[in-house]
């Protein structure tokens, strides 16, 4: 019984210690605006060589390639109808890419946690 109460005096102290106001300057990164706009989509790049097409189309001309870990800002997408099947592409700034070469996320900060899961970089 006598352990009962300093026991007690000190669990109280410690949690409501954890209540007390701390004085913590919260910085902000603003080095890159877009990367929790939430309007905005970013894509990683999932296969090691990827050809990026000037149009949703693979018959279209390759305007550029990405590697494996690259992300990229989407600006736009397609459901393309080829053969009876139906496919998902992604435009970039440079070009598009089929969605089965990449991984899309809803800000670039997952998308940089994407990168690191993949361990390319």
């Amino acid at each position: 019984m006598r352990f009962l109460f300093p026991a007690a005096a000190f669990f109280l102290v410690f949690f409501l210690g954890g209540c007390v106001r701390q004085n913590v300057l919260v910085q902000f990164d603003h080095s890159d605006p877009l990367a929790l706009d939430v309007e905005i989509q970013w894509a990683v790049v999932t296969e090691p060589y990827v050809a990026c097409y000037e149009a949703a189309d693979y018959a279209s001309r390759v305007v550029t390639h990405y590697r494996k870990s690259e992300i990229l800002q989407v600006i736009g997408e397609s459901t393309v109808t080829s053969g009876g099947d139906k496919e998902k592409w992604y435009a970039f700034e440079s070009g598009w890419l089929p969605a089965a070469n990449v991984a899309v996320y809803a800000n670039k900060m997952r998308a940089k946690t994407a990168v690191k899961q993949l361990g390319t970089n």
